[in-house]
């Protein structure tokens, strides 16, 4: 699906995105209008987040949403027993030679995710360790190597997902041939 997913994202480009000068991304809700492939890759990924945050915490999405909801000071809303999750917002990016992301993490957002669809060679995503303050006193656990950015290389077909309040950054682009991704932010749906 990734050559028909890059096809309608390069037709977009040519009058549906928004350039902010160090990228190009899509407008409106790309779930919308990319076709069936956008649908079943978001369906896909709804999925994968899920069970991703259920590895992670060890409990059901219903627990892990009504624990986020308790450290949140919240009431439980609706039936929290029917819990998946959903997409909040999809686009996609384009990156062109010297492109990038300053660092920036995704608001409101229970998860982001990203998925990489087409590029010359690896994409690279750069994740900032969230404790600023380690400098001050390094108890000699490192969980980044030596810096505060671990950069990950990923090849088409691949899916990141992450706490949508991870900072994360892409560093320029240096091929020619553009890199194109999708990313989501998502939340939990009840029912």
């Amino acid at each position: 699906m990734n050559d028909s997913l890059a096809e309608r994202v390069t037709v977009m480009a040519g009058s549906g995105v928004k350039d902010f000068g160090y990228k190009k991304e899509t407008a409106g809700e790309l779930t919308e209008w990319a076709g069936p492939d956008a649908k079943r890759l978001s369906r896909w990924v709804c999925r994968v987040a899920g069970a991703f945050v259920e590895s992670l915490t060890g409990a059901p999405l219903a627990e892990a949403l009504s624990r986020s909801q308790r450290r949140e000071g919240e009431q439980a809303k609706g039936d929290i027993h029917a819990v998946s999750v959903g997409v909040t917002r999809s686009w996609a990016s384009l990156y062109r030679a010297g492109d990038h992301h300053e660092p920036h993490f995704h608001p409101n957002t229970a998860l982001s995710a990203v998925y990489y669809v087409a590029a010359p060679g690896l994409c690279e995503i750069d994740l900032l360790d969230p404790r600023p303050a380690v400098d001050y006193y390094d108890p000699g656990i490192t969980l980044a190597g030596e810096s505060h950015r671990v950069r990950l290389a990923c090849p088409p077909g691949e899916l990141l997902v992450f706490p949508g309040w991870l900072k994360h950054a892409v560093p320029p682009f240096q091929d020619e041939a553009p890199r194109i991704s999708i990313a989501w932010n998502l939340n939990y749906s009840l029912g």
